[in-house]
């Protein structure tokens, strides 16, 4: 058990209720409080077991578009070609179609794995047409792959295991960690029978994606620009940690209202949103699936880093926490050294 920190502990080390933790939204070495007994912010470090006092940082790396990219790169690599033998659903909340089931993928040649957005498509095909297993792995899914399948049938249980699909060579799990199950699986004829994947905006790594488009967009609705790059319906695939990246690529506050942003930093945003997912789908290319997460994290120059020097300009990032989830930012960067007003953090010091 640590004692203390200057700084936010590491990711997933569990910490004492009482540890001294860095004011998220402050500069100012002199306010580094304790906090009371109720703990580190829950937003961000939630409990990990029933002892009291126990948390578990959570700095997880989610998957977004360019994780998500390098899963279906990995994935089409393995499978591609192979013959899918068995699908074994484990977790039945997750499946949320019934007709296909997921026995009529049994017999079918994998032909590619694609990316919506989030979501993963594997194609399979067959006498009877082409069929898609779509799925989206949530806050704390993953995908493992067997190089032999698994001699032993899947179980439901603590293992985290959602479903099994085994191929005539290799095989590949879904898993998804934690009490709150959010990963979905759909098993359907047209990838956009998936109502999510039809309502998706555009993709930005697609031709589409112009500047002219993205005047359009910040346009369309006068809201807060990191809200507007999270929106799936507007553009697919930029989750939270990326749009915390970008925005810190571009000099742009989280909170700016996307009307208001003038021609340089609408140009700004437009080159951000390419160099940073192009980096980071770089960095994920050719990687086996079990080194992704690990590659995300060693990617990020502000998100996750809370209470760490901003790599640009040396001054401590800081963070804003919502009902489920937080964002970092530096204030020097991104909005002219003022901190972001932060309610549950304000309530803790008090």
């Amino acid at each position: 058990m640590t004692n203390g920190y200057d700084g936010w502990p590491p990711a997933g080390e569990v910490v004492d209720a009482n540890v001294l933790l860095y004011a998220v939204n402050s500069a100012d070495p002199r306010r580094r409080p304790h906090l009371s007994a109720r703990g580190p912010p829950r937003l961000i470090c939630r409990a990990a077991n029933r002892t009291p006092g126990r948390f578990l940082c959570e700095t997880e790396a989610v998957p977004e578009l360019p994780e998500v990219h390098g899963l279906a790169q990995a994935l089409a690599a393995h499978a591609t070609g192979r013959v899918v033998r068995a699908v074994h659903v484990t977790s039945f909340p997750a499946l949320k179609t019934y007709d296909p089931p997921p026995t009529a993928l049994v017999g079918a040649t994998v032909t590619g794995v694609r990316r919506h957005g989030k979501w993963l498509d594997m194609v399979a095909s067959s006498q009877d047409g082409e069929r898609h297993l779509v799925f989206h792995l949530a806050r704390a899914g993953w995908v493992r792959w067997h190089d032999a399948a698994p001699a032993k049938m899947p179980r439901a249980g603590k293992s985290g295991l959602a479903a099994r699909v085994v191929l005539d060579e290799g095989a590949f799990d879904l898993t998804e960690a934690g009490t709150t199950k959010r990963l979905a699986i759909h098993v359907v004829r047209d990838v956009n029978d998936v109502e999510a994947i039809a309502r998706l905006g555009v993709d930005p790594l697609s031709d589409e994606f112009t500047p002219e488009l993205l005047d359009e967009l910040l346009d369309a609705k006068n809201q807060q620009v990191k809200g507007m790059l999270r929106a799936q319906s507007v553009i697919a695939g930029i989750g939270n940690a990326y749009s915390d990246e970008i925005l810190h690529a571009a000099r742009l506050s989280p909170f700016a209202l996307t009307r208001s942003l003038d021609a340089g930093a609408r140009q700004r945003l437009f080159a951000s949103i390419g160099e940073v997912l192009g980096v980071a789908i770089e960095a994920a290319s050719g990687k086996e699936v079990g080194e992704l997460k690990d590659v995300k994290r060693s990617g990020m120059s502000v998100h996750g880093r809370t209470g760490q020097p901003c790599p640009v300009c040396g001054d401590v990032i800081a963070e804003v926490s919502f009902a489920d989830s937080s964002l970092q930012y530096c204030p020097t960067c991104q909005t002219g050294g003022k901190p972001l007003a932060d309610r549950r953090m304000s309530k803790l010091l008090r």
